[in-house]
């Protein structure tokens, strides 16, 4: 990536200046939203959006395209857009990236691209000319405020890009994820540069801005109404103060970073406790509809990224997919799970084994509600290459077809893990991980995981599956040898040591202070329990000294504890 990043800079840095180097905004916009049908033309301020978002960008003179599909349906687009004065380039439905390709057609490669969405109201031309000029001073190749990193509203979002850099995007980007979402193959490829302006206040991170649905709309109209002034004029500081001072407006976001040209959150919401019955520890059982729509909307406040589900999850997926489908299919990604597939011998015909994975995908597409899955693991490591390696390689295929965005793999154990590590499809490792769990800080593991700095790590189970949460020595299963009550003891003891606030606290930072973890996914029964643990996940993780101090004074669990699939209750 270095290397390439170098190659580039040097073709293109001494053109930056060159005379035919024009800076073009191209704002995407559709009618055929799914979450907020016909949100482009709501009115804000008298104007409609995409009209007021143009406007805005524009105030200082900067050249400005409407970058809309050919369906009928955005004629609607064209004929406001042209009666305001705006420029309009249709292109195609799905494939974005072409279409901003074809906006930018005249445009020398040395030219800037500054991309906006149409549904994002608070950028103005004084934040895109803070972001140009920072792009030409820093010399760089790619430039977004959109991450989380970057200590803005969520929907303060502007890119900044060569022509030349999105040609080669055009070029080489394949998959469907890539072309609908334009940039994430130049993210991919070059790395990310984070614009953070100066004196901004850090609860503003926690805000949300953008338009995805009904109630982000009355948000949106509010701050312009208590505004009061002229909506083309008005900072977009003086937008993001009110928003701030809104009463209902989140304290703190969850904190996170950028892989594999994707934002993580630290924190991944599980759901098996929302289709089934789920955890040794849950005394609640499974919440009901309403109480999961409240959860996931609870996450995606706090600035959650990802749910993780499975196909074997119950009735997760539905519920997943009826939350994406009141207007949060940008707000979270979904991170899901093939069929175990128990139900196919080893021996089954190559067709069949085929038929039964497009049977889960296309499943979890439908009950997501969904064209496509963000991220699917295999909930079984031996499906790498069971079957005659027919199963993987079906989901390859689907995967470069644009129906899945990236492939894991959900492990067990250190050896399944290394395995998935070793083939390169894989993008995505899970594995079971907690306080008393050693088996991971295995040098052979480690090693491997070194040579794959391209893999997320997720780390699930952190509380195992609630039995450090309460504490409860008669909930632990049955293990020779193995004493409860004097590991919660010594839990408890370290509790004091450290200065956490409880067994949870420390359990939770322990994971947190492994480097190569990159995500922890919990799962909660409750709203309360959500937002307690978003609250700890930031604060600050354990010390590599503190992690070192808790594996030596308590020893790590045989893996008849460690690994939940190996549990026994028998009396």
């Amino acid at each position: 990536m270095k290397d390439a990043k170098e190659r580039n800079v040097k073709l293109l840095r001494p053109n930056l200046l060159h005379n035919k180097m024009r800076i073009v905004a191209i704002i995407q916009a559709r009618m055929g939203s799914t979450r907020l049908p016909g949100k482009s033309l709501l009115p804000i301020a008298g104007f409609p959006i995409v009209v007021l978002a143009a406007k805005r960008a524009a105030r200082k003179g900067l050249e400005i395209r409407i970058a809309t599909s050919v369906d009928p349906s955005d004629d609607l687009i064209v004929e406001v857009a042209e009666k305001a004065g705006i420029p309009v380039v249709r292109g195609p439905v799905e494939d974005v990236l072409r279409r901003f390709v074809q906006a930018t057609a005249d445009l020398s490669d040395e030219s800037l691209v500054v991309r906006l969405t149409g549904d994002n109201v608070f950028p103005d031309a004084d934040f895109i000319d803070l972001m140009v000029k920072e792009f030409q001073v820093r010399d760089i190749i790619y430039l977004t405020s959109g991450t989380q990193d970057s200590g803005l509203p969520y929907g303060l979002a502007v890119e900044v890009f060569q022509c030349a850099v999105l040609r080669e995007a055009h070029q080489k980007a394949r998959t469907r994820y890539e072309r609908e979402h334009v940039t994430p193959w130049i993210k991919s490829t070059y790395g990310v540069e984070i614009f953070k302006p100066i004196d901004v206040p850090g609860s503003w991170g926690a805000l949300r801005c953008t338009i995805d649905n009904l109630e982000d709309y009355v948000r949106a109209c509010r701050v312009f109404s208590i505004h009061g002034g002229d909506p083309v004029r008005a900072s977009w500081r003086e937008l993001c103060k009110i928003l701030a001072e809104l009463p209902d407006a989140p304290k703190f976001r969850m904190p996170g970073r950028e892989y594999g040209g994707s934002f993580h959150s630290i924190l991944i919401l599980g759901t098996a406790q929302l289709g089934m019955e789920y955890g040794r520890a849950n005394t609640s059982g499974c919440p009901s509809e309403d109480e999961a729509m409240q959860i996931l909307k609870t996450a995606v406040n706090l600035g959650v990224t990802h749910v993780d589900t499975a196909r074997a999850y119950g009735d997760s997926e539905r519920r997943i997919g009826l939350f994406l489908e009141r207007g949060y299919h940008q707000a979270i990604k979904v991170i899901t799970k093939l069929d175990p597939l128990e139900f196919l011998p080893p021996n089954t015909p190559r067709r069949c084994v085929r038929s039964a994975v497009d049977a889960s995908v296309f499943r979890s597409c439908r009950e997501l509600r969904v064209s496509h899955l963000d991220v699917l693991l295999l909930h079984r490591a031996n499906h790498l290459d069971s079957h005659g390696g027919s199963i993987w390689e079906r989901l390859c295929e689907l995967r470069d077809e644009g129906v899945i965005g990236a492939l894991g793999v959900s492990v067990q154990n250190v050896d399944e893990a290394k395995r998935a590590l070793a083939n390169p499809d894989v993008r995505y490792l899970q594995l079971p991980f907690n306080i008393l769990d050693r088996r991971w800080l295995n040098s052979a593991f480690q090693e491997s995981l070194r040579a794959r700095p391209d893999v997320v790590v997720l780390a699930r189970s952190p509380l195992l599956q609630g039995l450090l949460a309460v504490e409860d020595p008669t909930v632990w299963p049955r293990v020779p040898g193995l004493d409860p009550r004097r590991i919660l003891s010594k839990l408890r003891t370290l509790v004091d040591r450290l200065g956490r606030r409880d067994v949870v606290d420390l359990a939770l930072a322990y994971v947190q202070g492994q480097k190569w973890i990159h995500s922890v996914v919990l799962g909660v029964e409750k709203v309360d329990q959500l937002v307690d643990a978003a609250k700890l996940m930031t604060t600050p993780a354990l010390t590599p000294e503190e992690c070192r101090l808790v594996q030596q004074e308590i020893e790590g669990g045989p893996e008849a504890l460690v690994n939940p699939a190996l549990w026994d209750f028998r009396e």
